[in-house]
């Protein structure tokens, strides 16, 4: 079975999934003190906005880069990867 993070990259620029700490604005647990009444922090997951085309999965920004691209006749080559230090 495949991780949903790999699934959801985008083709060209490997944009992918981010956990971001995240807080809703209201508050916690009523307790003695005041430290349950913060506001409680969660892990929020986001997700690239992809789009299926022409058999790639690309990202909003690669996609208006690549009809752009298409328009024009340009070719569009992928950003290269970083390459880890062995």
């Amino acid at each position: 079975m495949l991780n949903l993070a790999v699934m959801l990259v985008c083709n060209l620029c490997q944009k992918g999934v981010h956990k971001v700490a995240y807080s809703r604005h209201k508050k916690g647990s009523s307790g003695a003190s005041q430290w349950p009444l913060r506001a409680q922090i969660y892990k929020k997951t986001q997700r690239p906005n992809l789009h299926s085309y022409k058999g790639l999965k690309l990202c909003t920004k690669c996609l208006r880069m690549v009809k752009a691209a298409e328009k024009a006749n340009r070719p569009v080559a992928p950003k290269a990867q970083p390459q880890a230090a062995a």
